[in-house]
């Protein structure tokens, strides 16, 4: 044997190789959420006054455009007391993800998931492709077959066909598992109120009191893991408007596929 070579035992090899594996693992688990870009906006007539009357209360508008530029629809935001980062540095990376209630699951099924950004199987645009997915995805198949022989009728075996779904942890777990994490989350940072962005990617916190906030999705978003943390000031109400200050929340632009650094 050549002296200018080093030779491990297949045990030493795999314990060098678990150790790197396990230190990158925990590296990636605990890395900080990319930050989300935050811009206050106030409208024309709304400064800060004086200390308002204890029952004068304002709004805030918010409007969120995800990593494609588009806006960012069905997403829940948070009003908190506190920032989201100082509340619990570590929270993040004990944060559910979807991925782990998909074990079990067929390629095909976890690209039919892949298409929508949903938390359960109930959401309307799954539940518009049912049909077709019967006809693609294995576990959407063996529950309608399922329904068809309970219920000997085509149209109840599509209408229940979660019911029937295989794979129960993809049905609500990681809904459940999620709004959990959310509420407690949401304690820990003082919550105010929560609002879910529309098809336009609006949102209003309506009825707060002038003052200091902190505005958070608190469950970082996507695989980058995009964390909106935006502080802002609700100021005085504005006649005839229900919100006082114009938040705008946008994600770092996705790149393009072969294009530059």
């Amino acid at each position: 044997m050549r002296p200018d070579r080093l030779v491990f035992s297949l045990p030493s090899a795999l314990a060098i190789v678990a150790l790197l594996l396990g230190g990158y693992a925990a590296s990636a688990q605990t890395a900080a959420p990319a930050a989300g870009a935050c811009k206050v906006n106030t409208p024309q007539g709304a400064a800060p006054a004086q200390p308002s009357a204890p029952n004068v209360t304002t709004g805030i508008r918010i409007t969120v455009t995800g990593p494609d530029g588009k806006p960012l629809q069905r997403k829940r935001f948070y009003l908190l007391q506190r920032s989201a980062r100082a509340s619990d540095a570590d929270a993040f990376s004990a944060a559910p993800r979807r991925e782990e209630f998909l074990q079990g699951a067929s390629p095909q099924l976890r690209e039919w998931l892949a298409k929508h950004d949903c938390d359960t199987l109930y959401c309307p645009e799954y539940e518009s492709e049912y049909a077709d997915a019967v006809k693609t995805v294995p576990e959407f198949k063996r529950a309608y077959e399922e329904g068809q022989r309970k219920y000997h009728n085509d149209k109840l075996a599509l209408k229940w066909i979660t019911v029937n779904f295989p794979l129960k942890n993809v049905r609500t777990e990681y809904f459940k598992r999620k709004r959990a994490w959310l509420e407690q989350a949401a304690q820990k940072a003082g919550r105010v109120s929560s609002v879910m962005t529309d098809e336009k990617g609006a949102a209003y916190f309506t009825g707060i009191k002038p003052g200091g906030y902190y505005i958070s999705n608190l469950m970082p978003l996507g695989t980058g893991g995009i964390l909106w943390d935006c502080q802002v000031t609700a100021l005085p109400p504005i006649p005839k408007q229900i919100h006082s200050v114009l938040v705008e929340l946008s994600a770092p632009r996705q790149q393009a596929a072969g294009s530059g650094n």
